[in-house]
């Protein structure tokens, strides 16, 4: 199998995995008709949880456009669901973003945001695992993490986590109130990083972790 199909090759879902409290979630590749349920999981989150987001997922045409330019290529969206008969809630959201030209294909960005009923369960630490399993099938070394100054929650975990800073983008970014922030940018070996979650109980649960 070339490596470009191992990268795209998802048999494996949906995945059904059990969570600290016992309870069953099923993890698998988002899609442009999940749009409904992705825009319910946004809405699940305060302003509070939404205040480090880079765009505003309070409003349905930034979901709709996402799914609808969706692009497993540039970015891989994982999705944690929990089943009610034949329907499915969204309770958790983790993307890997990569590029597949230039001189940063070995280099990926990740997200992840859990629903607060979901937290404190494990579902962040499974979902950060699949998303460097993922990375790791697509040759990435390097986790990239953009972090807002005003985000120290945020900041302390992921040092915990082994990333170390690399630089800072001045007044990078405006939040919904229209202060400017700058924007730290973390680094971390992907060996590293499976080691650290491996050593470490961590609550990564948060939506501010990752924005």
């Amino acid at each position: 199998m070339l490596k470009n199909d191992v990268m795209m090759d998802f048999r494996e879902y949906p995945k059904e995995v059990s969570l600290d409290d016992g309870s069953k979630v099923w993890l698998r590749p988002a899609k442009s008709r999940d749009s409904d349920r992705l825009f319910a999981f946004f809405q699940s989150l305060s302003e509070r949880d939404r205040r480090y987001f880079k765009h505003d997922l309070s409003k349905r045409i930034t979901i709709d456009k996402w799914c609808e330019d969706m692009d497993y290529d540039r970015l891989l969206p994982i999705i944690a669901v929990r089943r009610k008969g034949r329907g499915e809630t969204v309770i958790g959201n983790a993307t890997l973003h990569t590029e597949q030209h230039g001189w940063s294909t070995h280099v990926g960005r990740i997200r992840v945001q859990v629903v607060p009923d979901a937290r404190n369960k494990g579902l962040g630490q499974v979902l950060l695992k699949e998303l460097c399993d993922r990375a790791e099938m697509r040759g990435i070394d390097k986790i990239q993490a953009h972090v807002r100054n005003d985000n120290k929650k945020g900041v302390r975990l992921i040092k915990k986590l082994g990333f170390r800073k690399e630089g800072v983008f001045k007044r990078h970014a405006i939040d919904l109130h229209g202060v400017h922030h700058d924007v730290l940018i973390y680094y971390n070996d992907l060996g590293d990083l499976w080691k650290r979650m491996d050593d470490l109980n961590l609550d990564l649960d948060s939506p501010s972790m990752w924005p």
